[in-house]
């Protein structure tokens, strides 16, 4: 009877044990998924105060015309949303960011494709969406690592052939943009591992 008693109270002491263990696991496990989390600053200035801590930025409707310059000081930035501004260009400059992996100038005023886009050689995905660029120049062969382009409502009429040169693109949304039915096949041609997304043309003419 005592040994019994005695094996009953080691068990009880040994699941003690294993649900402190447990306990201690899971609170690790959160405090460190927590302490994880991606700070979005969503204030210049604010994020100049830590300028080197400032990973994700997002700064929409801020009524930019211009870049702003004072971005270069986040060395370590990964992702920038400067969407819905009224900026038409990008200074050269941009390619000091160069950990940039994501940005998007979607909702401005580009006529032209950003040229100095083409110099940051680490991003992944490039946002232009409702804008009126017209052309892809043959420089976007050197975004080597891009895997989404996003180009939906624009007014593209030419893309460079060097565009098949992007191995790595995985997506490139070419949705509501009038493009004949020939020039669809040529860039499919061109992406055959890519999923192009389009729209079908319209013959509203020959009705």
């Amino acid at each position: 009877m005592l040994q019994k008693k005695i094996i009953t109270s080691i068990m009880k002491h040994l699941i003690n044990i294993g649900l402190l263990a447990l306990f201690l696991t899971l609170s690790f496990s959160f405090s460190s998924k927590k302490g994880d989390e991606v700070r979005l600053y969503k204030s210049l200035n604010e994020a100049l105060l830590n300028p080197s801590e400032v990973t994700h930025l997002k700064l929409t409707r801020k009524k930019y015309y211009t870049f702003p310059l004072d971005i270069l000081k986040l060395k370590n930035l990964i992702y920038l949303d400067l969407s819905k501004n009224r900026m038409d260009s990008i200074p050269t400059s941009i390619k000091e960011l160069t950990k940039l992996e994501e940005i998007k100038l979607n909702s401005n005023n580009f006529i032209s494709f950003p040229d100095a886009i083409c110099q940051l050689s680490t991003l992944k995905k490039l946002g232009l969406a409702e804008n009126s660029i017209e052309n892809i120049p043959s420089g976007i062969s050197d975004l080597k690592n891009l895997e989404v382009l996003d180009l939906y409502r624009n007014s593209v009429a030419e893309i460079s052939s060097e565009i098949r040169n992007l191995d790595s693109l995985k997506r490139l949304d070419l949705r509501m943009i009038e493009i004949d039915d020939e020039k669809q096949e040529r860039i499919e041609a061109l992406l055959p591992n890519t999923r192009v997304m389009l729209t079908a043309p319209c013959n509203c003419a020959t009705r």
